[in-house]
């Protein structure tokens, strides 16, 4: 079955008119006798355009269109309903803008004619916009053409432009994990998303590998920021390729053009340090720029500078805080947490360094280091105590982080189940097959795993079944005000009573108070975290710590009922 298309191209002949005629007029008003045509089979694919139809889709080439989906194109031309095709005549008055009706002309045929209303049309044919081979885009070198178009029709019709700067969370570990043919494939599908997530007077162009611009034409800020936040929530539905279940997600940074400006350049870098700032705000979100932003990006390049050279100046440490067990009443091993102490800057947050050192490639040399420190430390306290090390994603995904753990637990000498690796639920959202594989490996090895801020990201309850943890570690923000509300109390309930009941230990993080304790007991948690316990200690203070502990555990009976000892 096909469809026949009836198509009046623009008139484009003489200069356009001034203001919204001037609009009408690069548009042009279709001659109803000069017909562009276009086949179309059952799928949507255009197999047949002569250069008429391609002249007024502005495509380079007829060649280019062949294959690409009828309602891909601009000029926007939709494929017929069966339901609603009328026997009429197979051509309609040609007025203003295009929207096709469509006739039955046989069996297997139909003619679609275009009928204009008094409205002009909110495209516009940009020639030529040269196409991405890999998903039909526009390419980064129409990005200048396309801009340019939009301006022109902008200053007439005072109406704005949006760009929108759009990155792949976590594509790379695709390409890496199940190979460039499945993220070519991942990166078509992106593009349908892309494009059905926007309106058709608006371009998606492939900038490159997996980013992505769209220019949003006579687009309301709100508007943009309500396509983006769709874009965000499209994006982060599993895709499915080569039978495989992906998940990625996509951050995005938006820019509105400025009275007066010309330089589509500017825009673009707004757009892309806006873009930079949503991805270090945690990824699957969005940000507009706003001023300042700028000069929080040089602050940031010069961490990153001075973040490289710490390790050589010896300035990381490790703080350790204790862990207790409810049933045993007792200590049961310490989380290891980094400090950086900057001879300048003084102590610098994780919050501040951690994202810089994941964006510069630095987390991997320091996850090393904190690897090796922890185990080294660990050595040197009781048998029955564990150390738990936390691992970024792009720790766990490097392809030597098992050698690194082998490296660690052999240097220390350091007993496998005595090593606790906390994985955040980030992790967990690449392709399932290979995050089950290290992570696999990773218990053969003996070492145990502990799903960490459970809580904070997607937060299914099925991560508990799916993959081989020992422990889940649930996010201070369930157990302290003012965010612990009653939703946050049958949470941690629901979830200690799923993992106690499947072996595992549940740990609560962030304990303050008195009452914060006693809840999460009475809630079936196994085990506890936080300043009310315990705050992190040095190193070289550990041995006391655990000497005090032990004196008072002989005098009083208990550690959770004195806790004054420990605070």
């Amino acid at each position: 079955m096909s469809y026949l298309t009836a198509i009046s191209p623009p008139d484009s002949s003489g200069p356009p008119a001034s203001g919204r005629d001037g609009a009408d007029a690069r548009i042009g008003l279709p001659s109803p006798c000069d017909l562009a045509l276009v086949t179309v089979d059952a799928r949507g694919e255009i197999t047949f355009a002569n250069d008429r139809f391609r002249a007024f889709v502005g495509a380079a080439t007829v060649g280019g269109l062949i294959g690409m989906q009828i309602g891909d194109i601009r000029p926007p031309v939709n494929p017929p309903a069966p339901d609603s095709i009328s026997n009429g005549p197979a051509i309609a008055p040609a007025v203003r803008h295009p929207a096709v009706e469509w006739c039955r002309a046989g069996p297997d045929v139909w003619i679609g004619s275009i009928i204009f209303s008094d409205r002009p049309a909110q495209v516009l044919a940009i020639d030529p916009v040269r196409r991405d081979e890999l998903t039909g885009l526009a390419d980064r070198s129409s990005f200048k053409a396309v801009f340019q178009a939009l301006l022109d029709r902008s200053r007439n019709i005072d109406t704005g432009i949006v760009t929108a700067c759009v990155d792949l969370d976590r594509f790379k570990c695709v390409n890496d994990s199940l190979g460039h043919a499945v993220g070519d494939e991942l990166l078509r599908k992106v593009a349908k998303r892309l494009t059905a997530s926007v309106r058709r007077s608006d371009t998606v162009i492939r900038m490159g590998g997996d980013e992505f611009t769209i220019l949003f034409a006579d687009c309301e800020t709100s508007q943009a920021e309500e396509m983006a936040s769709r874009i965000i929530d499209v994006l982060a539905r599993p895709f499915i390729v080569s039978g495989h279940q992906i998940i990625i997600g996509a951050s995005v940074g938006l820019a509105v053009l400025l009275p007066l400006e010309t330089d589509p350049a500017e825009l673009m870098r707004r757009a892309d340090v806006a873009l930079y700032k949503s991805k270090n705000a945690g990824r699957g979100c969005l940000r507009w720029f706003e001023d300042g932003m700028f000069a929080a990006l040089d602050e940031r390049r010069l961490l990153g500078t001075d973040l490289r050279k710490a390790l050589l100046l010896d300035q990381f440490e490790l703080a350790y805080q204790s862990q207790f067990d409810f049933q045993t009443n007792s200590i049961t091993g310490f989380e290891a947490l980094l400090r950086w102490k900057h001879s300048d800057r003084g102590i610098v947050s994780p919050a501040d360094f951690i994202p810089v050192a994941e964006e510069t490639g630095e987390m991997l040399k320091i996850g090393d280091w904190v690897l090796h420190e922890a185990c080294r430390a660990a050595i040197a306290w009781p048998e029955t105590l564990t150390i738990a090390v936390n691992v970024s994603p792009m720790q766990f995904e490097a392809e030597g982080f098992l050698e690194s753990v082998r490296s660690a637990l052999r240097t220390s000498g350091l007993l496998p189940h005595r090593l606790e690796l906390e994985l955040t639920e980030t992790v967990l959202v690449g392709d399932e097959e290979t995050v089950v594989r290290r992570m696999q490996a990773l218990r053969a090895l003996g070492v145990r795993l502990s799903l960490d801020d459970f809580g904070t990201g997607y937060s299914s309850l099925n991560y508990l079944r799916k993959y081989p943890f020992t422990k889940v570690k649930i996010d201070q923000s369930f157990v302290r005000e003012p965010f612990a509300d009653e939703t946050a109390h049958r949470i941690v309930a629901a979830v200690a009573g799923l993992g106690t009941a499947m072996g595992l230990s549940v740990i609560a993080e962030g304990v303050e108070t008195e009452e914060q304790l006693s809840r999460i007991r009475q809630q079936g948690c196994s085990a506890a975290q936080g300043f009310l316990l315990s705050r992190p200690i040095a190193e070289r203070d550990v041995a006391g710590y655990l000497n005090k502990l032990s004196t008072d555990r002989a005098q009083d009976g208990g550690i959770i009922e004195n806790k004054e000892v420990v605070a």
